[in-house]
């Protein structure tokens, strides 16, 4: 098959073969030919600029017998990810990066004061003016090794990115993290927007099996409020649900919503297969129920969260 002239651009990077003295293919950008290589494997292309073929090697790129008959053969298919966008060199696929400084972990923590009189010093003087919404990163022994500053709002507001956070978290392989924000008003109370944020999280991590500690709100003179201290990190607050306790509406809340998750186990076997074996009798339920109030409490996991957890551990 006659090669075709494709020198319309005027490249300024040819992938060249050595062997058969012809040019592969053309390429505007260096790395772009590099990688042509690098995917083909073929250990007689060599990239060279315009300048070298001509000069060097007494080739022109226009003159279609330059180009080699490679061109006319089918290709194989890579793998590859492509963006919408502007392919040039210039553009970076977004990936998030984290910096690693040399030393010990910041502290060690085992109660929410503590969390708080780190998380003021991280706040610094923007406590009191505006909010900000920090990610703290521990390890499986609840040292804090790192943080991230992630979103500034107004002195009433802020915001927060779910996929980023986690994404964090995964990539700095902690085993445990806080989230807090401050209130420049200096209440303390969550708002519904908190609430709901802090069921979402939770809920999130849950499924990755990240362990969510806390949510912390921070103010400057007023102190704190802790979703872990007041048992509401799951949206439910289970203040008050103790063992042998007569039941309560919190806890019919809490035995009713564990009941309908637990009608779709039975709906669908493939998903949770131990889980499903285990509710079919009336002890192997009781057990279930039992091990989700305790993860529920214990660790302010939401109950949809507890469910794929607990199958993992039946393996």
């Amino acid at each position: 098959m006659a090669a075709r002239k494709i020198d319309q651009k005027g490249y300024k990077y040819y992938v060249f073969n050595t062997k058969t003295k012809k040019i592969i293919t053309g390429w505007e950008y260096r790395e772009d030919a590099y990688d042509f290589i690098k995917e083909n494997g073929n250990e007689n292309h060599k990239v060279y600029t315009r300048t070298y073929l001509s000069y060097q090697l007494n080739i022109d790129p226009a003159d279609n017998n330059s180009w080699s008959a490679e061109l006319g053969k089918p290709y194989k298919a890579l793998p590859e990810v492509v963006l919408y966008g502007d392919l040039r060199k210039d553009i970076q696929i977004p990936e998030i990066k984290i910096r690693y400084n040399k030393g010990k972990a910041f502290t060690k923590i085992s109660s929410s004061k503590e969390v708080y009189e780190f998380l003021k010093k991280v706040y610094g003087r923007s406590i009191g003016i505006q909010e900000n919404f920090v990610l703290l990163l521990a390890d499986n022994a609840l040292n804090v090794f790192g943080y991230y500053k992630h979103t500034v709002g107004t002195p009433t507001a802020t915001m927060a990115d779910i996929p980023m956070l986690l994404g964090i978290v995964l990539k700095s392989m902690a085993r445990a993290f806080i989230v807090s924000h401050n209130h420049p008003s200096g209440n303390t109370q969550p708002s519904d927007a908190d609430k709901n944020l802090t069921k979402i999280i939770v809920n999130a991590a849950g499924t990755m099996q990240l362990r969510m500690l806390d949510h912390i709100i921070v103010t400057k003179d007023n102190g704190y409020y802790s979703f872990a201290d007041e048992r509401t990190l799951s949206g439910i607050s289970l203040e008050g649900i103790k063992k042998d306790a007569p039941a309560g509406n919190l806890e019919k809340r809490l035995r009713k919503e564990i009941f309908d998750q637990l009608q779709k186990v039975n709906k669908n076997k493939m998903l949770t297969p131990k889980i499903y074996d285990l509710i079919q009798s009336e002890n192997g339920y009781a057990w279930v129920e039992k091990r989700i109030i305790s993860m529920v409490i214990q660790d302010g996991i939401t109950i949809s969260a507890c469910i794929p957890q607990i199958e993992t551990e039946l393996e």
